[in-house]
């Protein structure tokens, strides 16, 4: 694939495949590039010389994005990049937790199976992802948390979340919008920690001093995949969804080390 598909001269995003199947176009995205189009309630997907026709609901994929999905056989955790060339066309690539572009050589040659079959199947592989309640944490913005733009992870819940080593990670805001940071094992006393990218993290949401945010762990493979939401307090997180999982810790104050 070449280079000049992530090319920062070519507007693009990126997102990851949650539970659910679901797909959005980011808002800023949508109104930098795309709102005020004639045609921006459909779009046309392009991977490895096929289109596919997909109708857009509310920035979210509909109509077709079965058929895509499916076609890619794609799962949860996927990332895919989109690379608008105009005309509400977008060139796909696929990666999947590895962080490896996926191959599809027998894209052209596939089965065609009722969209009704295809629902189904996608509701069987991810009913475990719905209904099981995923492991999260609450923390509270500490003056030294700021100071360093990085944010802890309780070691309890790294350790039972296999996330005490170095990786790269992903957390995706209340707006769909994902962001690219990192997890770093510190050696002399086992702390986890986010780092790079958590400055950008708290700037494009708003995040301050005594903020509390709460983290989901929805995607947990070679590329930790968090849902992030920001919170009044530790209590009101219980109102979010999947918010009482057995993992959760509650962190009111953590220790820069």
């Amino acid at each position: 694939m070449s280079n000049a598909l992530f090319s920062p001269t070519i507007p693009h995003f990126f997102q990851p495949l949650l539970p659910g199947f679901h797909l959005s176009i980011p808002l800023s995205f949508f109104k930098d590039y795309l709102k005020g189009q004639i045609n921006c309630e459909s779009a046309v997907l392009r991977s490895y010389g096929r289109t596919w026709s997909v109708k857009i609901r509310d920035r979210r994929f509909e109509d077709g994005w079965q058929d895509f999905a499916r076609d890619h056989d794609l799962h949860v955790g996927d990332f895919l990049v989109f690379r608008y060339g105009g005309n509400m066309v977008f060139d796909v690539v696929v990666f999947d937790t590895s962080a490896c572009q996926r191959q599809y050589p027998l894209l052209t040659t596939q089965t065609q199976q009722p969209a009704k079959e295809i629902g189904k199947q996608h509701e069987k592989r991810t009913s475990t992802s719905v209904t099981l309640e995923s492991p999260h944490f609450v923390s509270n913005l500490t003056l030294e948390s700021m100071k360093s733009f990085r944010l802890n992870i309780p070691r309890k819940f790294a350790r039972s979340n296999d996330l005490d080593r170095s990786c790269e990670t992903v957390l995706v805001d209340e707006q769909g919008r994902s962001w690219m940071a990192s997890i770093r094992l510190k050696d002399s006393d086992g702390q986890v920690y986010i780092g790079r990218g958590w400055r950008n993290i708290c700037i494009g949401n708003s995040l301050g001093l005594k903020d509390y945010v709460k983290l989901e762990l929805i995607g947990n493979g070679i590329t930790p995949i968090f849902k992030i939401y920001k919170v009044a307090s530790d209590s009101d997180a219980k109102k979010l969804p999947n918010c009482s999982g057995s993992n959760a810790v509650v962190q009111e104050d953590q220790p820069e080390f």
